[in-house]
């Protein structure tokens, strides 16, 4: 089989599987898996390591300059990405306060965790997720 032909195959797959997962990543592989398909198909002479190099590099400047664009067009709002931790409840591993942060476990994982409240929240103790900011819990008391 041509190699034109197993990186346009590659390049609609990962297209394909991105549509059906969302993720403005993987079409980026896919984009760059085309574009090296079609420098074949013109007749561009690339070597084996040439061909990867421009996959390689397409495909990160994609996900680098566009993915963040696409994400806030399309994706969902990170209000919408976040709602489903939006009041479950954690175990308090490490004292939260008023401008202090400390941890949480959930899910079998410590997070940092800080609140908005005007209460200490000591280890051992429950809580609610209120929300989530980037890789931080915010929580209140049970």
């Amino acid at each position: 089989m041509n190699a034109e032909i197993i990186w346009g195959a590659a390049g609609l797959l990962l297209i394909l599987a991105d549509v059906a997962f969302g993720t403005f990543f993987v079409m980026f592989l896919g984009a760059g898996a085309l574009i090296t398909a079609s420098l074949l198909w013109l007749g561009v002479p690339l070597s084996n390591t040439t061909q990867w190099l421009i996959f390689a590099a397409v495909s990160s400047l994609g996900v680098l300059l566009l993915r963040k664009k696409l994400m806030q067009w399309f994706g969902p709002s990170d209000e919408e990405r976040f709602q489903e931790h939006k009041g479950q409840s954690v175990l308090v591993v490490e004292t939260v306060s008023p401008g202090k942060s400390g941890k949480v476990k959930y899910r079998g994982t410590e997070w940092q965790a800080a609140t908005n409240e005007n209460e200490e929240m000591h280890a051992g103790e429950q809580a609610i997720i209120t929300h989530l900011d980037g890789i931080v819990i915010y929580i209140r008391k049970k």
